[in-house]
């Protein structure tokens, strides 16, 4: 499996403090058939991409010499997750934060105070600098679990969905959960990752997580979103087809 979000890098953004957290995380993901991870710190500000550019470099060479040194088979690519504020309407070097040097550009927004409205200008900024948006975990935001539909609209027009497995094995509450399974079972979400931050915390246990999914999802819509889609961003390629439903909300 290929983890295309999560925060194993240390001392760069709230993920490990430290260089043996990073290994644990590392150790921890091998252990739960990931073979692949890119690695997304949090890039807050955006003016200052260069210096966030470097020091992400410099976690990554020390994480993977520590890795080899210690046998653990894990490719660890570079990438960021993206907080998606005005100043993107500015910015001039996104594509230094896309994911493995790719066309994809994970992001995230602000967890209140935000409307669909505004997430659309910023998803259209991001296809004018020639990239493609991924919104991280989609589920967690209040006003797509109050507006189902507004996802409908992003789809259509060309955005993709990142959900996390922790929602997904319920363990980020009713709405959450709830999102995120009509996002999978409906093939809506191209993406499952863990969002991992700490061994203990937040940790990128997937095998366990996957026993805790609801049962309906399939199979191939599990090997899509965990295996085909992230090795196509890794490669730079288009997303392999695939019959993105619509999704409505339901009262529970």
């Amino acid at each position: 499996m290929t983890d295309i979000h999560c925060h194993l890098l240390h001392s760069i953004d709230d993920g490990p403090s430290d260089l043996e957290g990073s290994v644990m995380l590392c150790d921890l993901a091998s252990e739960n058939a990931i073979e692949t991870v890119i690695a997304t710190p949090h890039l807050r500000d955006l003016t200052e991409i260069p210096a966030f550019l470097a020091v992400r470099g410099e976690r990554i060479d020390q994480l993977k010499k520590e890795l080899k040194g210690r046998g653990v088979p894990l490719e660890v690519l570079p990438g960021a997750e993206v907080y998606a504020s005005d100043d993107i309407f500015f910015c001039q070097e996104l594509a230094g934060a896309t994911l493995n040097g790719s066309r994809y550009l994970l992001i995230e927004f602000d967890f209140s105070g935000l409307s669909v409205n505004r997430v659309l200008r910023y998803t259209d900024e991001v296809f004018k600098a020639g990239l493609v948006p991924v919104i991280a975990h989609t589920e967690r935001y209040a006003f797509f679990q109050e507006d189902y539909e507004s996802l409908n609209f992003l789809q259509d027009r060309g955005v993709f969905f990142q959900v996390n497995a922790s929602s997904l094995a319920g363990g980020g509450g009713r709405e959450e959960f709830y999102l995120a399974y009509e996002m999978a079972v409906n093939d809506m979400a191209s993406f499952i990752a863990t969002d991992a931050h700490s061994y203990r915390g937040r940790p990128n246990n997937m095998l366990a997580m996957l026993r805790s999914f609801p049962p309906d999802i399939k199979r191939s819509s599990l090997d899509y979103m965990l295996n085909a889609a992230p090795q196509a961003v890794i490669d730079n390629q288009a997303l392999p087809p695939a019959v993105r439903g619509e999704i409505y909300r339901r009262r529970h």
